[in-house]
């Protein structure tokens, strides 16, 4: 008889015996559990719906007192004057109730009643109509009329709806101020602040809620009348009255007790929700019995299974622990000393022998483990686990090598996160660090199934995934058709990254910028791939972030010159080689120089003159504006004493501001120094300030301007008509003078709308009590039909050209076309 025989003879019984005798208790203890279990989870259902409703009630009941104490709803029930209240008050309380009903879905109306019951305000979310606005012989109103407490609420049927709701009601009582003396009166009734919510809620919960294969539960009001229920043909049935009785004499129990529902016999729990509504649970009895027998036969199996499964194993181990273990040891041996640090060993005994066998694979797996720990410091991110800067550069020149050889194309994407950095000062660095690791993650799993990051890339043409540091991330694609594939790729990315992410209970909104550069089109070195692609990403960010871009060598041309404009730009200022030109404006009527516009121009020694649109811009981006605006207003003022000095002029200078100077610069203090500076008076100073600025601007930066004005200064909206300031708006903005745009006034004598655009302005500027400026002005009609509509002041080529100072100085002195074109405005 063999060993294998032997053993099994012995071990077999003593394992078969226990086993048999532990599977009887096993059924037992089982069948017992399951009962156990059917109660403990019907009653944590029930528990967990009447604490949801309770939740749901005390959180309606928070919002009612938060509502009612709102400025808004206090400052309504204090009104008495109806023409205020209604006209005035009134739109504004409903769009507040308006915004609660879209914050608090579960809300399906918010009124206000008055003391009499009367309703005096109502906003519901959804068209409901309103059945009738006196309240005040309903039950529920004489109900709350009755109560003394902060918070009333009552389950009923509004008029309005069928369905059942919670109405959370409370009273306002407050002390007019204005009238009552705050320390001996006591506060009066304002009205009711009520909110009414549905029940979808737990209606959901009923249609949802299920212990076992059909248990489940049900809410009925205090008559029996199924309210919610499953199933949707037994809603408004009605419990029979012994279930009723039990159901009532049993609330708030945790033992379940026996009742008959629906013919069978079946365990039943209740709960009170609230004055009127009952939730009731049931379990069939006849389930609990079929899960007793189903446990029977899964025990039965599990014995027979379990000494089928000792026999086999006994067999097999046998096997290994006396043939295997030296043959195993010996093959492991021979791989550790030709270098595969991890053999695999099979461990098949705690004698003498199977030590050996761990000694070596402990020795085996420290060696693995430090050489992987190498390999990761060298090659690998900290922070997300990602290959590096390094392995990346490495990994791309392989890529290189190998679209060489095999005449392939490849795509790096370079991809950024939108607005990182504002995490990281709002929320902390760990967070940053966070949203960092989840974008990680994210990034690797919406790679294709080929796409596993493997650090021999160029043997399995997978992608690979790493970051570059900070929040910058690359994708190398070993082998792609065209930008195509590299397209879908960054679709796939752009989509996973605007996910919201969630860090506890925060939600930050991300998005990422991809820039895709291809080889060997755009480049067939490492560095000219990743730098191109770089490019692209920026370009990207700059057509509105979260997008991807491949590279173009226009726009790279275009970023230089940005970049040489800017550095150029930097050092006009001290190499004096900005300069002011000047414009004048005249009087409509009489042809009388009144103003000059002082203009910028840019004498640049490499390119010659630049034109403002070109470098102002670059100006307002780099901050470079704000030293340039003072020079412009110091340079104006000056020119303007000089000439006023030789008897040349008594005009104003006016003088272009931006709203970056408006926000960022102590214009009243400039403003004033250049007016004491030069002995100017506060009229001979006009800024202009286009209407888009203006509306950007702070409130304060506002009551900025309005106190120049006050002491004398113009303040001019220049562009009149190309942006989109209200009427409304405008008459509360701090301004002397509208300007009105060259492009109306250009075609106004052919185009009919232009036109009429052009006399609407001015009909306007004379009904606010502001004075009028056309730019633009380049024939004598136009002179004549402007004069002629009322216009104050004209500007533009038909008087002269911007001129520098020099220039400017020898026109002021002939005034030739000044006199032209006053007997031209006198004959019309």
């Amino acid at each position: 008889m063999r060993l294998h025989t032997k053993v099994l003879l012995v071990v077999v019984p003593l394992a078969v015996i226990p086993l048999l005798i532990l599977g009887g208790f096993a059924y037992d203890q089982q069948r017992t559990t399951a009962v156990e279990r059917s109660s403990s989870q019907m009653t944590a259902l029930m528990d967990q719906m009447t604490r949801n409703f309770q939740m749901h009630q005390d959180v309606a009941e928070a919002n009612v007192k938060l509502f009612a104490d709102a400025s808004l709803v206090r400052a309504y029930a204090l009104t008495e004057d109806e023409e205020e209240r209604y006209v005035l008050m009134l739109p504004s309380l409903l769009k507040l109730f308006s915004s609660y009903l879209r914050a608090y879905p579960d809300y399906s109306e918010i009124r206000f009643l008055l003391p009499d019951g009367y309703e005096d305000a109502r906003t519901t979310s959804m068209p409901t109509p309103n059945v009738t606005e006196e309240e005040g012989g309903t039950p529920f109103f004489q109900e709350l009329a009755r109560f003394e407490g902060e918070t009333f609420t009552r389950v009923s049927t509004r008029p309005e709806s069928s369905e059942i709701s919670l109405q959370v009601a409370r009273p306002i009582r407050l002390i007019d101020l204005a009238v009552q003396d705050p320390l001996n009166s006591k506060p009066t009734l304002r009205g009711y602040l009520v909110v009414t919510m549905r029940l979808n809620f737990m209606a959901e919960q009923v249609a949802s809620s299920r212990v076992g294969a059909s248990g489940h539960t049900l809410i009925v009001n205090e008559a029996g009348k199924i309210l919610f229920h499953q199933d949707p043909s037994k809603l408004g049935q009605q419990l029979p009255a012994p279930l009723l009785d039990k159901a009532l004499n049993t609330r708030g129990d945790t033992q379940l007790v026996s009742a008959s529902y629906l013919d069978s016999k079946s365990l039943l729990s209740a709960r009170r929700l609230h004055d009127g509504l009952l939730l009731i649970g049931v379990l069939p009895e006849a389930e609990l019995l079929e899960e007793g027998r189903r446990l029977g036969k899964a025990v039965a199996w599990v014995v027979l299974g379990t000494v089928l499964l000792l026999i086999i194993v006994l067999l097999v181990a046998m096997s290994f622990l006396m043939t295997r273990p030296l043959r195993h040891l010996m093959i492991a041996i021979s791989e550790i000393g030709q270098g595969n640090l991890t053999p695999k060993i099979a461990l098949s005994s705690r004698d003498e022998l199977g030590q050996l066998v761990r000694s070596f694979q402990g020795m085996a797996g420290n060696l693995e483990k430090s050489r992987v720990k190498i390999e990761r410091l060298a090659y690998h991110d900290s922070l997300t686990s990602l290959p590096n800067r390094f392995r990346a550069h490495e990994t791309l020149r392989r890529m290189i090598s190998l679209a060489r050889r095999e005449n392939g194309k490849m795509a790096v994407l370079f991809l950024d996160l939108d607005n990182f950095k504002r995490v990281n000062d709002t929320l902390g660095h760990q967070v940053g660090d966070q949203l960092l690791k989840e974008t990680a993650t994210r990034l690797t799993s919406i790679l294709r199934a080929e796409d596993v990051i493997h650090q021999e890339v160029p043997r399995n043409r997978s992608s690979v995934l790493a970051r570059l540091g900070g929040d910058e991330f690359v994708i190398l694609l070993p082998k792609v058709n065209g930008s195509q594939d590299a397209a879908m790729v960054a679709s796939r990315i752009l989509d996973i990254v605007k996910v919201p992410f969630h860090f506890g209970h925060e939600e930050i909104y991300s998005g990422s910028s991809i820039g895709i550069s291809l080889f060997p089109d755009d480049g067939t070195e490492v560095d000219d791939l990743i730098k191109r692609a770089d490019a692209a990403m920026y370009q990207a960010k700059e057509q509105g972030r979260n997008n991807f871009q491949f590279y173009s060598a226009s726009y790279n041309l275009a970023v230089l010159e940005h970049i040489s404009l800017e550095s150029r730009l930097r050092r006009a200022l001290s190499n004096s080689e900005l300069e002011l030109y000047y414009q004048p404006l005249v009087q409509a009527r009489t042809g009388k120089i009144v103003g000059l516009e002082a203009l910028l121009r840019w004498n640049d020694p490499v390119e010659g003159v630049i034109p403002p649109d070109r470098f102002i811009p670059i100006a307002e981006d780099s901050g470079l504006i704000l030293p340039i605006g003072e020079w412009v207003l110091r340079e104006a003022g000056r020119q303007l004493s000089a000439w006023q000095a030789v008897g040349l002029s008594g005009a104003f200078v006016s003088v272009n501001v931006s709203a970056i100077q408006l926000q960022r610069q102590d214009l009243v203090s400039i403003v004033g120094q250049v007016l004491n500076d030069n002995r100017l008076s506060p009229w001979q100073l006009e800024l202009e300030i286009t209407e888009t600025a203006l509306m950007k601007i702070r409130p304060e930066v506002i009551g900025d301007l309005d106190a120049m004005r006050q002491k004398g200064v113009t303040i001019s909206l220049d562009d009149f008509g190309t942006g989109y300031s209200s009427l409304s708006l405008l008459q509360e903005l701090p301004i002397s003078k509208l300007k009105i745009d060259k492009s109306f006034v250009r075609d106004m004598l052919v185009d009919p709308k232009d036109a009429a655009i052009v006399s609407a302005v001015l009909f306007i500027a004379k009904s606010l009590g502001l004075r009028s400026t056309a730019e633009g002005v380049e024939t004598l009609e136009q002179a004549a039909h402007l004069a002629k509509e009322g216009c104050g002041q004209l500007q533009g080529y038909l008087l002269s050209r911007p001129l520098p100072a020099a220039e400017m100085t020898e026109f002021l002195r002939s005034r030739k076309v000044m006199a032209h074109l006053k007997s031209t405005l006198q004959v019309s």
